[in-house]
């Protein structure tokens, strides 16, 4: 009797520690305000709009992420995050529930490796140099290309636009194997594989890209690329990304400055038109005490006739009122060329007119 007692505590004791090796976190984001939009008589969308939107600094969601550890720095890891629009209950992607990051990998010694539904690595390249953080009215999104699609019927849609308009608010890859590596001597890499799934030839509608990472002391270097391949094979669109961030708050300064140029090449649907474009970001975050400055220029030049070029301007404030709450506000303007159409959007919608006022709050839990 006495060594079953033994026996069996030494079970429980062996199963109480295999639990505390795993572990679950459910986590967050409300995001919501008011945002004013005005176009230009000369436009299809002439006029003014206002709105109560939901997502406008960050896109609402919630989620789930866990691990479990086996010993010897081998873990099984997860994570699945819905979007949502507070402002009428909604998910941010009809028919989709995880329409965010959704997928189960492992991580070793090897670095991390992970399969499912996720963001692009030249997403992630963009969201680190825009100082808006791909939200408000300075959404760098707005001009530049997120990488990236996933096909819906016939149709090849930009994965990485955070927009709603575009692709039904497609948020990340659809069947994307991604590789994460280490940080080696301050450098690190990411790499993507989207798998296509046509029938008989692999390449059909496959999306490949990396991102190069590189961090010393202040600076930050980006080294992005993205392909995505017709669903017939006929072309790809091609995008580079090189860009850098430094953190003048070593040097004694409160700023954060950033600077990104982009191309894109080719074309991902069949027939479609041939994109020739670059792109110049510039970008500087002014951070005291529980208040942050923000400022964004975005220059797309267009190189196919007649030139539809745009260049967007935008400033914005946050006050922290705890790590979790914070108020935000931005004004921003689009100044097309040639008949070039952009809009303002934000990091839920695709945006209205040529000109935004946002305001709002957000919490994190």
């Amino acid at each position: 009797m006495k060594k079953t007692l033994i026996a069996l505590s030494a079970l429980a004791t062996l199963a109480g520690s295999a639990a505390a090796q795993s572990s679950i976190t459910m986590y967050g984001v409300l995001d919501a305000g008011l945002n004013y939009e005005t176009a230009p008589s000369s436009t299809p969308n002439s006029g003014s709009q206002y709105s109560l939107s939901s997502g406008i600094s960050t896109p609402s969601r919630i989620g789930f992420k866990g691990s479990e550890d086996f010993g010897g720095s081998l873990k099984a890891l997860f994570q699945i995050e819905a979007g949502l629009q507070l402002n009428n209950g909604q998910s941010t992607e009809t028919g989709t529930l995880f329409n965010r990051d959704s997928w189960i990998g492992l991580s070793g010694d090897f670095g991390t490796v992970m399969v499912g539904r996720q963001f692009t690595p030249m997403y992630n390249a963009v969201f680190a140099l825009d100082p808006f953080e791909l939200g408000m009215a300075g959404n760098a999104g707005n001009l530049m290309h997120l990488g990236g699609a996933n096909l819906f019927g016939n149709n090849l849609i930009g994965a990485g636009n955070p927009r709603l308009e575009d692709g039904g608010g497609s948020m990340a890859q659809n069947n994307s194997m991604r590789y994460v590596s280490h940080v080696d001597h301050g450098f690190s890499l990411e790499f993507n594989y989207g798998v296509g799934g046509q029938a008989g030839n692999n390449s059909d509608a496959a999306e490949t890209g990396y991102l190069i990472n590189y961090e010393n002391g202040p600076l930050r270097l980006l080294n992005a690329y993205d392909a995505v391949n017709a669903v017939d094979n006929s072309s790809t669109l091609k995008t580079i990304l090189v860009g850098g961030i430094i953190n003048w708050a070593d040097y004694g300064v409160p700023l954060k400055t950033s600077i990104g140029y982009q191309t894109t090449k080719g074309s991902d649907l069949i027939g479609g038109p041939h994109v020739d474009t670059s792109n110049l970001l510039l970008g500087l975050r002014l951070p005291y005490g529980r208040h942050e400055l923000l400022f964004s220029y975005v220059r797309l030049s267009d190189r196919n006739s007649p030139g539809y070029h745009a260049s967007q301007y935008a400033l914005g404030y946050t006050y922290a009122l705890s790590n979790r709450t914070s108020f935000y506000t931005s004004v921003g303007e689009m100044l097309n060329k040639n008949g070039a159409d952009y809009t303002l959007g934000n990091a839920a919608n695709n945006g209205y007119g040529v000109k935004a006022f946002d305001l709002g709050i957000r919490h994190a839990f």
